[in-house]
């Protein structure tokens, strides 16, 4: 009774709150195509229903387990291990798994997964231990940096280029809260943005006269795109132009839930990273809002609890997974409504997937562990004065 009265509701409340309608856009998303390829149109809603209750026991032993277990160096140092091992696995033919062109996927005993939802935590907890006592020299720097720029190769090869901007912006956030002042934290961020201005414009230009290597072709693909995807709409356009029929169609209100006309056989996949266009569909645009603030109303508790805890390396643990959050979001919904290119990455608790719903629902886990341990220090504080 004492552990549910320290639960963090602004937490948990959303995370199951859309939890549930993930859940159910996964089958309304996902049952057509299923059907129609001869199997059962409810199996992927079992999976993922199986990897909910999963990830809901995973969550609540995690938050069960006392905070200094999760803040010890051996916990970064196998997470970070694990996650190398397994990004290096993906590139042998006897573990990974291409789908639609990429090897980001690998396969254990029937089970397949992205070693890159990993590689974002690990990095989390890393930095958060390497980072938990002011640094006394820049050299101290050289580690962190060669491991971030480690995860981020491995990551890029497969090829996963959103997933490597992914890991370096949390590692940015991470390093400008902990390690580099304010203003050079501002320097190296207008410096990141050109250097991806310029970075779009080379992969442009060589992309054109078809110089870039084979791996990073759909790039230059889904960039020279964006800003048009009707100009190819039986090529390298059809998702994200049906992406639009559908939030078209669903107008403010919605067409109600499993009446998606997109889901049926326009959108490939719809379930995965184009989840959003089919809520926007069925829900209606205010529905998907309101989606969009319980996903960002974890964000800010998670960024207000970090700013209070009185543990520095928890602290950090809190911010990384807040901007892990926060980022993913707004580059699955940045790429779904065209304001980038495609990306491949997935829509929090929201979009199919047991990997990155059992690691993000661990993450969950680690911050209401995190904000009960701080309500029970406050209290032992408030008995301490009162004695």
């Amino acid at each position: 009774m004492q552990q549910i009265k320290k639960i963090d509701w602004w937490i948990l409340g959303p995370y199951a709150v859309l939890s549930t309608i993930g859940l159910l856009e996964v089958f309304s998303a996902s049952s057509y195509r299923l059907m129609m390829t001869g199997e059962n149109p409810r199996s992927l809603f079992y999976r993922q229903l199986i990897f909910m209750g999963i990830s809901w026991v995973g969550l609540a032993l995690t938050f069960s387990v006392k905070l200094p277990h999760f803040l010890k160096l051996p916990m970064a140092q196998v997470m970070l291990g694990c996650s190398a091992l397994l990004l290096l696995m993906v590139k042998i033919h006897l573990f990974g798994v291409t789908v639609n062109g990429a090897q980001r996927w690998i396969s254990i005993f029937g089970i397949q997964f992205q070693p890159s939802e990993l590689a974002n935590v690990a990095l989390i907890f890393y930095l958060s231990y390497y980072f938990r006592h002011p640094l006394e020299t820049k050299k101290e720097l050289r580690a962190p940096i060669v491991v971030t720029l480690l995860l981020m190769t491995l990551i890029l090869i497969q090829p996963k280029v959103a997933g490597a901007i992914l890991i370096l912006i949390i590692a940015g956030v991470l390093f400008w809260s902990s390690a580099i002042s304010v203003d050079m934290g501002l320097l190296l961020g207008v410096a990141a943005f050109f250097l991806m201005i310029v970075t779009s414009g080379v992969v442009l230009l060589l992309g054109k006269f078809h110089l870039l290597p084979h791996l990073f072709q759909h790039v230059y693909e889904r960039i020279a795109i964006a800003g048009n995807p009707f100009a190819d709409f039986n090529g390298v356009g059809y998702q994200m132009s049906n992406s639009y029929y559908a939030m078209y169609n669903g107008g403010f209100f919605g067409r109600g839930i499993g009446n998606s006309i997109t889901k049926n056989g326009y959108l490939p996949e719809a379930e995965t990273d184009f989840i959003f266009s089919i809520i926007v569909e069925e829900l209606g645009l205010i529905a998907a809002i309101g989606i969009l603030f319980l996903l960002f109303l974890i964000c800010l508790r998670l960024f207000q609890l970090s700013t209070r805890c009185r543990n520095h390396q928890a602290a950090l643990i809190l911010l990384g997974i807040g901007t892990l959050l926060l980022v993913q979001t707004s580059i699955n919904v940045a790429s779904t409504i065209g304001l980038i290119p495609m990306t491949g990455i997935p829509l929090p608790f929201i979009s199919y997937g047991g990997t990155s719903y059992l690691i993000l629902s661990f993450c969950i886990g680690v911050a209401l562990n995190i904000s009960a341990n701080e309500r029970r220090q406050i209290h032992a504080g408030k008995a301490q004065n009162l004695e």
